[in-house]
């Protein structure tokens, strides 16, 4: 006699899957509870003498930068993964944070000879001199792409790019002046604090795109995630699609660079928090839940960094990786138990 007490897989499956869209529905009020936890410290200062205009200049850009930035590298994550079939891809492995940093030390360093003596000018062009070193990168990878048709080959040179590059800021730092390398390492450090608003129609107009790049070709990418063989046997090309993947991963993380300095462990972390909530690999469900994973992720690590001490801002990386760095190790040991 059977017993009633035990559920049938049919019925677990159901439940999980009522459960899916809850647990996303929570994931985003959470994301709108830390957005207002980050903001509602600094609208106290609203009747302060100059406290609207500060937060309207400064602080809201901060919070929606932070915002806009985990979105977009939480779907550059998702697409790089997608396009290695590794779950531990990130921009680095094409060379697009290499790339940002190389022109941000090269500005940095060159500053001076070219005639701009003045830190807040260079500081102006930090991230335009990350844009373009990011875009060299990317440009020498579109390029590269069209003779190479071996996944490896790619990922194998996208490290190489980023070993060049990191050699090139080794050798610029080891000959910079004192002030020229401290300029250059709080960059390093990440941060969303550096955002203007002019630059967030920049952020929002490249996230949009990157997203509806990921939309769009969601059903085609999921093909590609079975393999070669299945993208030619559904009739798709293998190169366009790796060619989209390219473009709109490479440009969503190569914006966030270059504005906000790298930011690590967000587009390796958010993927992953996203599948583990869907229960698949699939885009159209992960779309939504990866960019909530996201911007909880580097709404929390900025509102840390900004309010845990009175008198000091931490580094966004250093909160980042603190966070990442168990929730990881968490997923991989649950994983492997099961």
């Amino acid at each position: 006699m059977k017993d009633r007490t035990q559920t049938s897989p049919s019925a677990s499956a159901v439940n999980r899957r009522g459960l899916r869209p809850r647990l996303t529905l929570l994931l985003g009020i959470l994301l709108l509870i830390t957005i207002w936890l980050d903001l509602e410290p600094l609208a106290q200062r609203w009747q302060q003498t100059g406290g609207e205009t500060i937060f309207w200049d400064l602080h809201f850009p901060r919070v929606m930068a932070a915002t806009l930035g985990g979105i977009a590298l939480s779907w550059s994550g998702l697409m790089m993964q997608t396009l290695f079939r590794n779950p531990l891809a990130g921009p680095f492995l094409i060379g697009i944070t290499p790339g940002a940093t190389f022109g941000v030390a090269l500005i940095t360093y060159l500053g001076a000879t070219i005639g701009l003596e003045d830190t807040g000018t260079q500081f102006a062009l930090q991230p335009l001199a990350a844009l373009g070193g990011a875009l060299l990168v990317l440009s020498i990878q579109l390029a590269l792409h069209k003779k190479l048709t071996q996944l490896h080959a790619l990922l194998l040179v996208g490290l190489v790019l980023g070993y060049f590059f990191g050699a090139a800021v080794d050798i610029i730092t080891q000959t910079a002046q004192a002030q020229q390398v401290k300029q250059f390492v709080m960059w390093g450090m990440g941060g969303f604090d550096r955002v203007i608003p002019s630059q967030l129609y920049i952020i929002s107009i490249s996230t949009l795109i990157g997203g509806a790049i990921l939309s769009y070709h969601r059903h085609a990418f999921n093909t590609y995630l079975l393999g070669d063989i299945h993208v030619e046997s559904a009739g798709k090309s293998i190169k366009n699609l790796r060619l989209w993947l390219i473009i709109g991963s490479a440009s969503m993380a190569a914006i966030i660079t270059a504005y906000c300095g790298p930011v690590s462990f967000v587009g390796l972390i958010a993927p992953h928090i996203s599948r583990k909530i869907q229960g698949t690999e699939a885009h159209g469900p992960n779309i939504l839940t990866t960019a909530f994973a996201g911007a909880l992720l580097t709404l929390t690590a900025d509102a840390l960094a900004n309010q845990l001490l009175s008198n000091n801002i931490l580094p966004i990386n250093a909160i980042l990786s603190l966070i990442g760095a168990p929730v990881v190790i968490l997923m991989l040991t649950g994983k492997n138990a099961r």
